[in-house]
């Protein structure tokens, strides 16, 4: 095999080690499921061909992070473990990381490269195996391959995944089951930084709104990482011939609209035109016992867990096990409609008191806390609404609020604050400044808090900042910040139980499973039909992942909703208490366009009709009183 140079990646470099891979495979032999014992290199899925070509152009282009999105049986763990060998072989003294969900697929792992490293020809210029056990493979060019097991259960051993390792090659494999959070956070701090030949593979297929959902929609948005997907189109045996009897069943029917639009969109986004003979394969993967009934058309449809073991696009691949809750096409209007990524962005320095607190210009999208798409507009109506971490529910790690614009016929999301680094103390600050800035001096604030858990701390910093201030503890501090207006015209939510003929009221809220699944419901409803707008594309990808499983509404997996429920939260308040007063002054969103609507020319207009009326004015008065003078005169001649 050619050597490789250890210089920087550049498009000459990449396609030169990828023809030496190219080469090293067409020399391991892999014993495969279907044909047992077979040289790698000459029986490729398009799958394997896809995920190489990927991998070798990322790192052209100065990518060495890889997170592959797959279906199920496409061979991408076998091509990436081969690539691992490869890798630890070219490049000497690497340290490797393979990391597995289970220990019995650890071992697998470790037998097939093993057995590709022994199957190699002995005239065949390869490093070769130096020692193995079940926790390493050291090869003789002073490469090592340390294997482990990630666990599908937290222990109380998480956290050491990956301590006291530096690695520079990294292959974690089926990071959906993965349960040891804490642990990949550990792994993370371990890999290499700057190494030139680093080299880190994550792939998995989808099973659901969990870590790897997390992972994969991080790096999406991560110009350091290449994600790609390969779904079950890839694999070229996934078909049914037309000559086999099951073709007349799955095949001759022509594509349904929703089969159209993915058909659309594989060509679209990667390139493939899928065949008649591959719908019929995957119409008789979702739908096996698919039924002609009368002269209805055949939809072959599947559950969620069918697609998401076998998806058409990654958008399809991570799929609710749930009922879901929002529907797909509610979401969609919101986005194309009223979500937008035009807003200002902030971050807090808390300081030790309230009047140290600053808010600055957030440096980058990951320091974001806060985000405004509409400044405060003096004598209007807005809800603050604030859900403290793990107030809820015991796995959402972050403290949010919602700042929503109120009228009669709707609300508007106009600010959202999420973040996981803040306290209780410092959380409340964060509310009464919110609530400071929009409410003005002519605007009302309505005030909603969960006092669930951590969040009566929070509330009891709120009612302590009110005596505070009350006192004149700060001084002119606030008058100095402009924040003097902080407590004026804000109002707290009352809580009151509906079903109660004389309901006693009490401060706040404290969620319960009932109180949540009725503040959902609502959400909905006015998310449907528009009455509630939403601007944060966050919220709405939070909103997908919401599903109803038995008595309980809540996101799946590891997925957070803290922005949905104390958006949930937000329209409970206007519902409830904000909106009969707006009714009762016709605050409608259409009034109060039209009140704000007189631009400069409307204003000197009337300016102008106002001079011209009151000069008018003055003139009649000055005839009246001439002509008053002119009768007395004439009544005194007579």
């Amino acid at each position: 095999m050619a050597s490789i140079n250890h210089d920087a990646w550049t498009q000459e470099r990449a396609d030169a080690v990828k023809a030496a891979f190219y080469d090293y495979l067409d020399h391991v032999w892999v014993n495969s499921k279907e044909k047992g014992w077979i040289i790698l290199g000459q029986n490729l899925y398009g799958a394997q061909e896809r995920v190489i070509e990927e991998i070798f152009d990322a790192l052209a282009n100065g990518i060495h992070d890889i997170k592959i999105l797959k279906s199920r049986q496409l061979g991408v763990s076998t091509i990436i473990r081969a690539l691992m060998l490869f890798w630890a072989g070219v490049f000497d003294g690497l340290t490797g990381s393979l990391v597995f969900d289970t220990s019995q697929h650890l071992d697998e792992a470790r037998h097939e490269m093993v057995n590709m490293l022994e199957r190699l020809p002995e005239d065949f210029e390869f490093p070769r195996e130096k020692s193995n056990n079940r926790y390493s493979l050291q090869i003789d060019n002073q490469s090592r391959i340390n294997l482990s097991s990630a666990g599908v259960k937290e222990s109380k051993s998480s956290g050491t995944l990956g301590r006291g390792s530096a690695v520079s090659l990294v292959h974690r494999s089926e990071l959906c089951s993965y349960a040891n959070v804490a642990g990949l956070e550990a792994f993370r701090a371990s890999m290499a930084r700057t190494n030139p030949n680093r080299l880190f593979v994550d792939e998995s297929t989808a099973r659901g709104f969990n870590i790897w959902h997390e992972i994969w929609t991080a790096a999406l948005k991560d110009h350091h990482c290449r994600c790609i997907f390969v779904g079950w189109w890839a694999h070229p045996d996934q078909v049914i011939p037309r000559d086999d009897p099951d073709f007349e069943k799955y095949g001759i029917f022509p594509p349904s609209k929703d089969e159209l639009i993915k058909i659309e969109a594989v060509k679209l986004q990667y390139g493939v035109i899928i065949t008649p003979e591959q719908l019929a394969w995957i119409r008789r993967e979702m739908d096996p016992t698919a039924e002609m009934e009368g002269d209805a058309d055949v939809v072959f449809e599947g559950d969620a867990l069918r697609k998401q073991e076998q998806p058409w696009t990654a958008e399809e691949a991570f799929q609710q096990t749930g009922s879901v809750f929002f529907q797909a096409e509610t979401l969609t209007d919101q986005s194309n409609k009223f979500a937008s990524n035009k807003f200002q962005t902030y971050a807090f320095t808390p300081g030790l008191e309230f009047t140290n607190m600053r808010a600055v210009k957030a440096g980058n999208m990951k320091s974001v806390e806060l985000k405004v798409w509409e400044e405060p507009v003096e004598d209007s109506f807005y809800i603050v609404s604030a859900d403290v971490a793990y107030g809820h529910d015991e796995n959402n790690d972050r403290s949010a609020i919602q700042v929503l614009r109120c009228f009669s016929d709707g609300l508007d999301q106009v600010a959202e604050y999420a973040w996981p680094l803040i306290n209780t103390r410092q959380f409340a600050w964060v509310i009464a400044a919110l609530e400071g800035w929009y409410a003005g001096d002519k605007s009302q604030v309505f005030r909603i808090v969960e006092i669930n858990g951590p969040g009566e701390a929070t509330w009891n910093e709120l009612q302590s900042l009110k005596r505070q201030i009350g006192t004149g503890y700060f001084g002119n501090q606030l008058a100095e910040r402009g924040l003097q207006n902080i407590q004026r015209n804000v109002r707290n939510y009352m809580y009151t139980r509906s079903d109660s003929a004389h309901p006693g009221q009490s401060m706040m809220w404290k969620s319960t499973t009932q109180l949540k699944v009725a503040i959902m419901e609502r959400l909905r409803d006015f998310a449907s039909n528009n009455i509630l707008r939403i601007r944060s594309l966050e919220t709405i990808d939070e909103m997908r992942t919401v599903a109803r499983e038995g008595d309980a509404i809540n996101a799946q997996g590891t997925a957070k909703d803290d922005r949905v429920v104390s958006l949930a939260m937000g329209v409970r308040c206007w519902d409830e208490r904000v909106r009969r007063q707006l009714l009762q002054l016709k605050r409608t969103r259409e009034a109060d366009t039209a009140r704000r609507r007189l631009d400069i020319r409307d204003q000197v207009k009337m300016f102008n009709d106002n001079m011209i009326t009151t000069f008018l004015g003055s003139k009649n008065a000055v005839r009246r009183g001439m002509l008053s003078q002119s009768r007395r005169q004439a009544w005194r001649g007579r």
